[in-house]
Protein backbone atom coordinates (compact mmCIF):
# COMPACT_ATOMS: atom_id res chain seq x y z
CA UNK A 1 0.00 0.00 0.00
CA UNK A 2 1.66 3.52 -1.35
CA UNK A 3 -0.53 6.62 0.00
CA UNK A 4 0.33 10.62 -0.37
CA UNK A 5 -1.35 12.16 2.54
CA UNK A 6 -0.52 15.74 3.41
CA UNK A 7 -1.92 15.67 7.49
CA UNK A 8 -2.95 13.82 10.01
CA UNK A 9 -5.24 10.51 9.69
CA UNK A 10 -8.67 11.97 9.83
CA UNK A 11 -12.05 10.96 8.75
CA UNK A 12 -12.85 12.22 5.51
CA UNK A 13 -16.83 13.18 3.57
CA UNK A 14 -15.47 11.68 0.70
CA UNK A 15 -13.74 8.92 -0.87
CA UNK A 16 -13.48 8.84 -4.43
CA UNK A 17 -12.17 5.37 -5.90
CA UNK A 18 -11.20 4.71 -9.29
CA UNK A 19 -10.48 1.48 -10.47
CA UNK A 20 -9.04 0.69 -13.41
CA UNK A 21 -7.88 -2.26 -15.87
CA UNK A 22 -5.09 -2.11 -17.87
CA UNK A 23 -4.65 -3.12 -21.49
CA UNK A 24 -2.36 -4.95 -23.60
CA UNK A 25 0.15 -1.71 -23.89
CA UNK A 26 0.65 -2.19 -19.98
CA UNK A 27 3.04 -5.18 -19.88
CA UNK A 28 4.78 -4.25 -16.66
CA UNK A 29 1.80 -3.87 -13.85
CA UNK A 30 4.15 -2.69 -11.42
CA UNK A 31 6.14 -0.46 -13.13
CA UNK A 32 2.56 1.04 -14.31
CA UNK A 33 1.60 1.18 -10.79
CA UNK A 34 4.95 3.36 -9.83
CA UNK A 35 4.58 5.81 -12.38
CA UNK A 36 0.69 6.44 -11.36
CA UNK A 37 1.35 6.72 -8.08
CA UNK A 38 4.19 9.47 -9.00
CA UNK A 39 1.47 11.30 -11.40
CA UNK A 40 -0.50 11.21 -8.23
CA UNK A 41 1.82 12.84 -5.83
CA UNK A 42 0.45 16.20 -6.21
CA UNK A 43 -2.98 15.76 -6.22
CA UNK A 44 -2.61 16.86 -2.41
CA UNK A 45 -2.16 20.53 -3.53
CA UNK A 46 -5.36 20.51 -4.95
CA UNK A 47 -7.83 22.04 -2.30
CA UNK A 48 -9.83 20.01 -0.31
CA UNK A 49 -8.18 16.68 -1.30
CA UNK A 50 -6.13 15.09 1.40
CA UNK A 51 -4.99 11.97 0.61
CA UNK A 52 -4.47 9.49 -1.97
CA UNK A 53 -3.94 5.71 -1.76
CA UNK A 54 -2.92 2.88 -4.22
CA UNK A 55 -4.50 -0.79 -3.90
CA UNK A 56 -3.06 -3.21 -6.67
CA UNK A 57 -4.84 -6.09 -7.42
CA UNK A 58 -3.46 -9.22 -5.41
CA UNK A 59 -5.17 -12.07 -7.24
CA UNK A 60 -3.85 -12.28 -10.93
CA UNK A 61 -6.81 -13.35 -12.73
CA UNK A 62 -7.71 -11.91 -15.90
CA UNK A 63 -11.19 -10.47 -15.02
CA UNK A 64 -10.11 -9.01 -12.52
CA UNK A 65 -9.30 -4.76 -12.39
CA UNK A 66 -5.53 -4.19 -11.83
CA UNK A 67 -5.64 -0.97 -9.41
CA UNK A 68 -8.04 0.88 -7.14
CA UNK A 69 -6.88 4.63 -6.90
CA UNK A 70 -8.54 5.95 -3.57
CA UNK A 71 -8.64 8.75 -3.01
CA UNK A 72 -9.66 11.02 0.46
CA UNK A 73 -11.08 14.49 0.05
CA UNK A 74 -14.08 17.07 1.60
CA UNK A 75 -17.16 16.50 -0.96
CA UNK A 76 -17.14 19.73 -2.63
CA UNK A 77 -13.43 18.84 -3.70
CA UNK A 78 -14.73 16.59 -5.90
CA UNK A 79 -15.49 19.80 -7.96
CA UNK A 80 -12.22 20.52 -7.68
CA UNK A 81 -10.19 17.53 -8.74
CA UNK A 82 -12.64 17.21 -11.41
CA UNK A 83 -11.47 20.81 -13.35
CA UNK A 84 -8.05 20.32 -12.06
CA UNK A 85 -5.03 20.03 -14.79
CA UNK A 86 -4.13 17.12 -13.12
CA UNK A 87 -7.12 15.13 -13.92
CA UNK A 88 -7.22 16.72 -17.57
CA UNK A 89 -3.44 14.95 -17.75
CA UNK A 90 -4.31 12.17 -15.90
CA UNK A 91 -7.20 11.25 -18.88
CA UNK A 92 -4.68 12.29 -21.50
CA UNK A 93 -1.59 10.47 -20.40
CA UNK A 94 -3.19 7.58 -18.89
CA UNK A 95 -6.39 6.93 -20.90
CA UNK A 96 -4.26 4.47 -23.65
CA UNK A 97 -3.68 2.21 -21.66
CA UNK A 98 -6.75 1.82 -19.64
CA UNK A 99 -9.28 -0.87 -20.93
CA UNK A 100 -11.71 -0.06 -18.52
CA UNK A 101 -12.43 1.26 -15.60
CA UNK A 102 -15.26 2.44 -12.85
CA UNK A 103 -15.69 5.72 -10.50
CA UNK A 104 -17.07 5.27 -7.36
CA UNK A 105 -17.81 7.88 -4.86
CA UNK A 106 -18.86 6.91 -0.93
CA UNK A 107 -19.00 8.80 2.15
Amino acid sequence: LYCAYKSKKEVLPLKHHIIVKYNALVTDKKAMQTEIEHFFAPATEISGVHGVFFYPNCIPVENRFDLMIVMEMEKEALTNWNTSSLHLQWKEQYGRYILSKAIFDCE
